[in-house]
């Protein structure tokens, strides 16, 4: 089924919205911990974070991970619309909290 539009733009706005989130969360764990004297305490992430491994994953996979799933919007709009809204407020808040409590 095509998809109009303004369907895709319904899909756009929030792939770019975790794109550019995810670009500023790189930036700033690599410049509050490994530059910095934080800890990151996703586990996953701390095993990649100070290895290439951990620009891979955030600048490489992730976008890759987003194009995958603009390029099956026709699915992701019926299935994961809420899943990506979701990670969207995620995301936004912890932008904020990162705004507030280390940046202000």
């Amino acid at each position: 089924m095509p998809l109009s539009k303004s369907s895709g733009r319904r899909l756009f706005w929030p792939l770019l919205f975790i794109g550019v989130c995810n670009s500023l969360d790189f930036l700033a764990t690599r410049h509050l911990v490994v530059y910095g004297d934080h800890l990151e305490l996703n586990p996953f992430m701390c095993l990649l974070v100070g290895t290439p491994f951990f620009a891979a994953y955030k600048l490489v996979l992730v976008p890759l991970g987003l194009l995958f799933l603009w390029r099956e919007r026709s699915t992701v709009l019926l299935k994961y619309m809420g899943a990506l809204r979701f990670t969207c407020a995620a995301y936004g808040l912890l932008m904020l909290y990162l705004l507030t409590v280390f940046y202000a």
